[in-house]
């Protein structure tokens, strides 16, 4: 089903809607946060590029740092990592003082974790060729992002590539709503929470929780995008529809 839902956002911005082809989470909250989202930019050019694809064969690089000002011994290790944006970036400037080699896949050539990664490969990372191609480079296998082909994931543990987290622990990560499921089996404390599918199913659970609710797509959601707080029943109908 269809749901179109709003960020909310701070001070006086407009308020933006993205379509989602998903079901939601309803949370009660007694203090919602307002959200915010800020675009990312990076103006500067990476420093080992190379074009993916399954026929291109790419050579052994030159790290552009100097290891010997590493905290830590040289690692020979590769750590590839799907995405490279700024949690990619700050990966690889930890990564550095250990001096482990870092390689990102992303499809931006000046992606923000480009200037500093080992290798920056260009390259989608939820494309199932070029991700198998990048593993081939890598020691292990991470993401800094859960838009991934959790099944492309699945595949390679099969053939012996080390992925952490694994393809099982990307599903419900990838899910708001069987995150919550697992953390409720778990015990670890959340707000009361409840899966609904249509407009009504959201008056139910306002009647049931009180309101405000938090709503949130239960996936392809981010930085605040697909969450909308509603105050009232008369306003679930802008988060839901």
């Amino acid at each position: 089903m269809l749901h179109t839902l709003h960020t909310v956002s701070s001070g006086h911005t407009p308020t933006s809607f993205f379509p989602f082809k998903s079901s939601s989470v309803a949370f009660h909250m007694d203090q919602p946060h307002l959200l915010s989202f800020k675009p990312k930019h990076s103006h500067q050019q990476p420093n080992l590029t190379y074009q993916a694809s399954s026929q291109q064969q790419y050579p052994n690089a030159v790290s552009p740092r100097n290891e010997e000002s590493c905290v830590h011994g040289p690692s020979e290790i590769i750590v590839g990592v799907l995405g490279g944006g700024q949690l990619g970036r700050m990966l690889c400037q930890a990564a550095s003082e250990m001096a482990i080699k870092v390689i990102v896949l992303d499809p931006q050539e000046n992606c923000p974790a480009s200037s500093l990664a080992y290798q920056h490969m260009v390259g989608s990372f939820d494309d199932s060729t070029t991700v198998q191609e990048f593993a081939k480079r890598c020691g292990v296998l991470t993401f800094e992002i859960e838009h991934v082909d959790a099944a492309t994931l699945e595949k390679l543990e099969k053939q012996g590539v080390e992925c952490q987290p694994k393809a099982s622990t990307v599903r419900i990560i990838q899910d708001k709503y069987q995150q919550k499921v697992h953390f409720s089996q778990h015990d670890i404390p959340l707000p009361e929470f409840s899966r609904i599918e249509d407009l009504e199913g959201a008056k139910k659970v306002g009647e049931r929780f009180g309101y405000p609710l938090m709503i949130k797509s239960r996936r392809l959601a981010y930085d605040g995008r697909g969450n909308a707080v509603a105050k009232s029943e008369e306003e679930l109908s802008s988060a839901v529809d």
